[in-house]
């Protein structure tokens, strides 16, 4: 079947409505129910072969129908009530007034702003009504509508009809009190608080402050943003969070203070000092004299490669051999240091084949001069010099 003027596929520019209905599947040639929206132009109308019916090809025109409800549509209906079925996410789309809306608004956008609809979309009910002398904006249930010029006609989502009854919250004076937001009871005189109620969108380092019919976001302290969304400010807003000169980053829950070489803690507060034993010892004996001055063997030093190369290269003397704070005197085969951290191939530097318990028994490290002062396993009971390391508070 085939009409010359029917032209589109989904959004049609002219032909006959039944017969662009029957072209979109939602009636035959027995006829049927459908409902008419009125879209955006496009720049292309596509023709295309469905359900035995021929559309064909154009280009954009100033009017456009279709049988979809979409996020767009504006509420210019030719009738006096209108139900459509809104699809999810149109919290964006353009709107224009409050509590009547400029003609050219989404309708679907708009009833959200009115606290008719939520974001997944639903069944609304609109009403078209006359111009009004002015359109003003407003900012409800996360919608930021404009002012706008009032030449268009209007909609609304409550049949206008007079009553006596007196409307509290801005509650409209319809055949009942329509309330702002998600506003209860007969004269509104009830306000949901949508911040306990759990219905507002603000982000979570924001504070919801709860207004009549809606709600507003403001950004926590340390936060900026528009309070749905909040990205922190600790290093920038709060001078010398990090000490002895650590690096201040911003992470998405607070900051991190980075270190320079020899300082530890959240703030880099902590200095870490480290001496090299000048008397021989067993590696119990030699972390027994660690802790004599107040300290014990070197452990994160040994953790961080470019401390451990500082080390080296400024207290060690090339022939000799030192003990540091890591073992598995515990349980064989699982090694950790003294302060608890457990060996990974990170935060080591084992000589290649090492630890490799050489005879049995070797279940203490120590940095090997043959191996360039990598990470080599020795026996605890041999002699050898250590490198201690404390916190200088």
């Amino acid at each position: 079947m085939q009409h010359a003027d029917l032209c589109g596929t989904d959004d049609y520019a002219r032909g006959p409505l039944c017969l662009a209905a029957m072209h979109a599947g939602l009636m035959d040639k027995d006829g049927g129910y459908f409902e008419v929206f009125k879209s955006e132009p496009v720049s292309k109308y596509e023709g295309t072969i469905r359900y035995s019916v021929t559309s064909e090809s154009c280009f954009s025109t100033s009017f456009t129908y279709s049988f979809q409800m979409k996020c767009s549509t504006k509420g210019n209906s030719e009738f006096s009530v209108t139900d459509v079925d809104c699809p999810s996410g149109c919290r964006s789309n353009y709107v224009c007034g409050t509590n009547f809306y400029n003609s050219n608004s989404s309708v679907c956008a708009a009833a959200i702003h009115a606290g008719v609809l939520k974001e997944n979309g639903g069944t609304v009910t609109f009403y078209s009504d006359e111009e009004q002398t002015s359109y003003n904006d407003s900012t409800k249930n996360g919608v930021s509508s404009m002012s706008c010029d009032p030449s268009q006609t209007s909609f609304s989502f409550t049949r206008k009809h007079h009553c006596d009854r007196t409307c509290q919250n801005d509650g409209i004076n319809a055949e009942f009190c329509y309330c702002k937001g998600i506003d209860q009871k007969e004269d509104c005189e009830i306000d949901i608080n949508e911040c306990t109620s759990g219905t507002h969108n603000c982000h979570q380092h924001a504070t919801c402050i709860n207004t009549v019919g809606s709600f507003e976001c403001s950004c926590i302290a340390n936060y900026t943003g528009n309070g749905t969304h909040c990205q922190p400010t600790f290093c920038s807003a709060n001078d010398h969070l990090c000490k002895n000169n650590g690096t201040c980053l911003d992470t998405t829950t607070g900051y991190n203070c980075s270190c320079e070489m020899f300082y530890q803690g959240e703030h880099c507060e902590q200095e870490i000092d480290h001496v090299v034993m000048t008397t021989e010892r067993n590696w119990a004996d030699s972390r027994t004299y660690c802790q004599s001055i107040g300290g014990d063997l070197a452990a994160w030093g040994m953790r961080n490669a470019t401390v451990r190369r500082s080390i080296i290269d400024n207290l060690l003397r090339p022939s000799l051999i030192y003990w540091i704070g890591l073992s598995d005197i515990d349980q064989e085969g699982v090694w950790k240091y003294v302060d608890g951290v457990a060996m990974t191939t990170y935060n080591t530097n084992f000589s290649s084949g090492q630890p490799d318990n050489y005879g049995g028994g070797q279940d203490c490290a120590w940095l090997y001069p043959s191996l360039n002062f990598q990470m080599d396993d020795g026996w605890c009971t041999r002699y050898a010099l250590a490198i201690c390391e404390r916190i200088l508070i």
